[in-house]
């Protein structure tokens, strides 16, 4: 099981092509928030507190869902809009016995709390 960030996951989602062609019966869980947040906090510093909508288009994305972009590829795609999808989604996908993307949307404004400040 791989859990990635969006961010991440465009960087490897062919991928998920590779795993349905071998039938590679991997799980891989998406934080789908609509960018590479780990990025804001920087961002925002370089910016005086509050970045411009300007700014913000260097770490965020369009909404995409993932889930169906698997399913277009051939892989199961399972989309998790509430947290208490989380954990039947899981299920599911480990039962699945082929590739499964599953889309968690979370908030783009929720952050990590800092190991160091």
């Amino acid at each position: 099981m791989t859990f990635t960030g969006d961010a991440g996951f465009w960087y490897h989602i062919a991928e998920i092509e590779t795993a349905v062609r071998w039938k590679i019966n991997a799980v891989t869980v998406v934080n789908n928030n609509g960018g590479g947040n780990q990025s804001k906090r920087g961002f925002d510093r370089v910016y005086g507190g509050t970045q411009t909508e300007q700014a913000r288009e260097l770490w965020t994305f369009n909404k995409v869902n993932f889930a169906r972009i698997a399913e277009d590829m051939g892989a199961l795609g399972i989309r998790v809009e509430h947290a208490s999808g989380i954990e039947p989604a899981l299920a599911q996908a480990l039962a699945a016995n082929r590739p499964v993307v599953i889309d968690v949307v979370t908030d783009i404004e929720a952050l990590a709390p800092l190991a160091v400040s």
